[in-house]
């Protein structure tokens, strides 16, 4: 996702962020020529900001000042498309010679497309943002250095957006190629500092006081409306219809009320995970490329230098990009492009990884297992929470187990390989239609050879290079990585480390491609969170496709195989309509949890989970639970039992009081409960006809 051929990235580590190359130095040389206009100060503001299509053309608009901000039409985000740079390259917006130093070539294939140049990167202070073109400074290096993360980014106090009917969303090309996204970002970058597959800066301009109102927020490769440390925040009248992960994903926000919004995710999800791990690569070998690295890296008796990693890697990305976008495919063709059909292709179309539409956390990510009660020092809860006619529709997934390689193999104190910005370097991953292992010979790792593909060559590639010494110099952040010499040496087929079993190879399971913990499909995910009210809320259509866990990890039934993973067991298989873990004084008031359906796991309306507190739900009810349907059912452990629950009540929660709860049509391969408590006390006040 980051960079271009002639290698820059700005990924940079802690005390890397302004440094350049000796190239860079060169292109700003070259640009001193060029008269590239600054952002100017802003004019006085109207009354209101009318916002086109045209202030999207070459990045995100970025909201640094008060105001009411509205859209005049439908707005469709595909910043530095391919068609767009083309053009800009073809007419001389883009002088030649620039062009040649940024590895542009007429016309500009996907590989070089939708993201920030050079020339658009503003290294130090500037004025109030203003639309420009692809030779105008706007862009934050560090902030943006994941590309354009939003279409918009308010990162001020007291802002209005009304949508005015209309839709916003990132298009299917921006959504292949930009595979982390938020249709609107509250902050100025998508993480707190220190956080996330990249250093983002040192602090976070959090917006304060905004209200979204009245349209739509369409497709999206992740979120609709994603922040962090949040105060104020209004969203009304707002549907949300076509984001993969998230609807709304808060953490740690203090005031959200949510009124009158419909969620439904996406349906024509084209590529699996391991396509973003390609985008997340290409900037690291790029700059390899152009230091001239001396690595090579062996496959299959194979000797790969860098620039045979990268051609392998640009032809895979604009394969699949011709597929999906050019010839309008939606999905990649198995009999022109078998190797990328194999490797990316998304065989169900919905997302591969965790699946929620309203999430709120504490403040900070929300990609490990369920948590508990902040303590308001080192975790920031989430609080003062109101949702009202809020629902969630049809939302699918099929939530996909990626083992990941214990770096320390049989020694204790290990963690999984990932590459430099956290993706796990996979070696299991299975054809999605024969199920054939895709880079290893076998899956018994007995007599498992590295075969390869351009993905994992290209990231132990990377891991090499930095044993070689050819990474960590320069701008791009290498500290996430720690593939060890040993399977590096696996990789190459080196005497004596043949096999997965000659490395003395062990896993880590329950993760997805980014390791994070894998927690299934959730509607409402309200946890870390106190001082809630939802009101006439419901869940209508929640299905996960996903597998029974890997056995692979062995027996952590009553244990945890994921490092960041509380709960024991397996939990990719779960179904939750609503999920309250580490929350308190929440208020649940007529919600209704219907038609959620689990193939390999179980099903549940309401789930109380962890440490959470004085949890009430009134008038709640669940119905037509469907648990462990699947031709595919757990027969041994990681995997509990594949049970339908109309609430279920965990050991250590206090306070939980149901009044009037109901929970029928109920199956699940292990049994059925109208509550599964496990609490010391919860409360149960009456029930509707079909419990008593």
């Amino acid at each position: 996702m980051w960079g271009n051929s002639v290698g820059y990235s700005p990924v940079f580590g802690d005390g890397q962020r302004r440094k350049t190359s000796i190239l860079l130095v060169a292109l700003a040389v070259m640009f001193s020529l060029i008269v590239i206009p600054g952002p100017e100060a802003s004019a006085t503001r109207e009354d209101v900001v009318w916002l086109t299509q045209s202030d999207f053309t070459y990045g995100t608009y970025i909201i640094d000042q008060p105001g009411t901000y509205k859209l005049k039409e439908d707005i469709s985000f595909n910043p530095n498309s391919p068609a767009t740079l083309s053009k800009a390259v073809a007419t001389g917006v883009i002088p030649a010679e620039l062009a040649a130093a940024l590895g542009l070539a007429n016309p500009v294939d996907a590989y070089h497309s939708g993201m920030p140049l050079f020339t658009q990167f503003q290294f130090g202070p500037g004025s109030a943002f203003s639309p420009g073109g692809p030779l105008d400074a706007r862009y934050d290096p560090a902030g943006y250095g994941v590309g354009f993360f939003a279409a918009i980014a308010i990162q001020t106090d007291g802002v209005t957006l009304d949508l005015n009917g209309h839709t916003l969303e990132q298009s299917a090309e921006h959504a292949l190629l930009q595979r982390f996204f938020a249709i609107i970002e509250l902050a100025d970058q998508p993480f707190l500092p220190a956080q996330g597959p990249a250093s983002f800066g040192s602090e976070l301009d959090a917006a304060t006081n905004v209200t979204i109102k009245n349209g739509t927020l369409g497709r999206s490769s992740h979120h609709g409306i994603h922040g962090n440390a949040n105060v104020n925040v209004t969203v009304k009248n707002v549907n949300f219809n076509g984001y993969e992960v998230g609807a709304v994903a808060l953490n740690g926000v203090d005031g959200l009320l949510i009124q009158n919004s419909v969620a439904r995710n996406r349906r024509n999800v084209p590529v699996v995970g391991t396509f973003s791990s390609a985008m997340f690569i290409k900037a690291y070998i790029d700059d390899l490329v152009r230091t001239s690295s001396a690595t090579t890296l062996t496959v299959d008796g194979e000797i790969l230098s860098a620039t045979d990693i990268q051609s392998a890697l640009q032809t895979s990305i604009n394969n699949v990009h011709h597929d999906v976008i050019v010839a309008k495919k939606g999905y990649i063709d198995p009999a022109t492009h078998p190797d990328e059909y194999a490797l990316f292709h998304n065989k169900h179309g919905l997302i591969d990884g965790n699946s929620y539409s309203f999430l709120l956390n504490n403040i900070g990510v929300a990609v490990n297992g369920f948590p508990f009660v902040p303590d308001g020092v080192t975790k920031v809860a989430s609080q003062n929470i109101v949702m009202k006619n809020v629902k969630v529709v049809d939302q699918d997934s099929f939530i996909n187990e990626i083992p990941a390689i214990d770096s320390n193999g049989t020694a204790a104190g290990g963690t999984a390989i990932i590459d430099p910005v956290g993706a796990v370097f996979q070696v299991r991953n299975l054809h999605p239609v024969t199920g054939a292992p895709v880079t290893i010979s076998s899956l018994d790792d007995a007599t498992a050879r590295y075969l390869g593909n351009v993905v994992a060559n290209a990231q132990a590639f990377v891991a090499k290079a930095k044993l070689n010494g050819d990474l960590g110099t320069g701008v791009l952040d290498v500290t996430r990585l720690n593939m060890p010499t040993s399977v590096v040496n696996w990789v190459e087929g080196v005497s004596g480390s043949e096999t997965l079993a000659s490395i003395g190879t062990t896993y880590f399971c329950n993760g997805d491609s980014m390791f994070h913990v894998n927690k299934g499909t959730i509607g409402f995910k309200i946890d870390a969170a106190k001082n809630v009210r939802l009101t006439n809320t419901g869940v209508i259509g929640l299905e996960n496709l996903g597998l029974p866990g890997d056995g692979i990890c062995g027996d952590y039934s009553e244990g945890q195989s994921h490092p960041a993973d509380p709960l024991p067991g397996y939990g990719g298989a779960f179904v939750r309509a609503y999920t309250f873990s580490g929350s308190e004084d929440v208020v649940v008031n007529r919600a209704t949890a219907s038609g959620l359906s689990s193939m390999s796991g179980p099903a549940v309306g309401f789930a109380v989970l962890n440490d959470s507190d004085n949890v009430r739900f009134v008038n709640s009810k669940a119905n037509d639970l469907n648990a462990g349907w699947g031709s595919v059912l757990p027969t041994a452990a990681p995997n509990g039992p594949s049970y339908a629950a109309g609430f279920y009540i965990s050991a250590n929660s206090n306070g939980t009081v149901i009044t009037k709860g109901c929970a029928t049509s109920l199956f699940g391969y292990d049994g059925t409960y109208f509550v599964h408590d496990l609490s010391p006390g919860a409360v149960i006040k009456g029930s509707c006809s079909a419990n008593n």
